[in-house]
């Protein structure tokens, strides 16, 4: 079997809720969500820019039964639909729905994929043959962090100019390659 080669294009993998909109519990309609400052321009950038852009997403309000599958999958395509009208290309968002103090029977239990596991990190470097070394993390927890070491990702917690955090951290990055 031919070992794959790594994707030269960049990649960023960026945490939702506190990230890149405001964190008001448990965001499940499109009407709550509200992108925090320069975050459109920054998604742009990277988009223009070639980045592969993940949003890594814990959901633990379809396992404590505060929205359905159904409230999260209308949300995701209306993001989409929204990104695709400001030209921003997201190449996938995964979200975990696992807790293991949950409510909903299917959802409550301990998962690889719930940061700080970094399941749907590694799903993703498999699937996309993502270098590692050429990507990033922004997310506003510990957990994300976590979940970034575990995945050899670069990490930097949100800050208040997102369009401003990327430049930078792209030029720590590719100062160092």
């Amino acid at each position: 079997m031919k070992k794959k080669k790594y994707n030269n294009k960049r990649s960023v993998f960026l945490d939702r809720d506190g990230t890149i909109n405001y964190d008001f519990g448990y965001v499940h309609k499109f009407s709550n969500f509200k992108f925090k400052p320069h975050v459109i321009k920054g998604l742009q950038y990277l988009t223009g820019n070639k980045y592969l852009i993940f949003i890594v997403t814990n959901q633990a309000g379809l396992a404590k039964g505060k929205f359905q599958l159904s409230d999260l999958l209308r949300l995701n395509k209306k993001l989409n639909i929204f990104f695709k009208k400001k030209r921003i290309k997201i190449s996938r968002i995964s979200y975990c729905p696992y807790h293991p103090k949950g409510l909903v029977k299917k959802y409550t239990k301990k998962s690889i994929f719930r940061k700080p596991g970094n399941g749907m990190i590694r799903e993703i470097v498999k699937k996309w043959n993502i270098d590692c070394k050429k990507s990033f993390m922004i997310g506003d927890k510990v957990t994300d962090k976590i979940a970034a070491k575990k995945s050899s990702l670069y990490f930097q917690y949100a800050k208040k100019n997102f369009y401003t955090q990327v430049k930078n951290i792209e030029k720590k990055i590719f100062n160092n390659c």
